[in-house]
């Protein structure tokens, strides 16, 4: 069962905005870090398409994550238009890579269409999903309200 993570402030100490690719179907990515109960939680929001360059970016970032002492990822693709199914296994071992170093991860905002790649791969059941970052994170992410860039 995953509970829900409460983060002690609305503040974002650090927000980062990261390009993974560039083109037509570029793709990017919004990481931010908030501090609860001494543990660093990282919410890295992803958008675009993830292509073999993106991948390899977000797989850095994601290694850069655990060493700099992040224990938990929060990775929210609702605004991840496509990922290669063929990357999907890859994907998912970076994510298990952090959880061996680092701590738990939780997926958040998979499309219909994101879970089928996902299931095509055969990697959904290495998954832990929740319906949206904002629900599991709750009021200290209120819509509308202006954050660190």
């Amino acid at each position: 069962m995953t509970r829900r993570a409460a983060v002690e402030s609305g503040r974002v100490p650090l927000a980062v905005n990261l390009e993974l690719s560039h083109g037509r179907h570029g793709a990017a990515a919004r990481l931010e870090l908030y501090e609860r109960g001494g543990e660093s939680l990282a919410l890295l929001r992803l958008n675009g398409w993830l292509d073999r360059v993106a991948l390899r970016r977000l797989d850095r970032v994601l290694t850069e994550l655990a060493e700099r002492g992040a224990s938990q990822l929060l990775l929210d693709c609702s605004q991840l238009r496509h990922v290669d199914y063929r990357l999907v296994p890859a994907l998912v071992k970076a994510l298990s890579r952090f959880e061996t170093h680092a701590g738990g991860f939780v997926v958040c905002g998979l499309s219909h269409y994101l879970r089928d790649l996902f299931r095509l791969a055969g990697c959904e059941s290495r998954l832990r999903c929740w319906p949206t970052a904002d629900d599991l994170l709750g009021p200290a992410l209120e819509p509308g309200r202006e954050r660190a860039s």
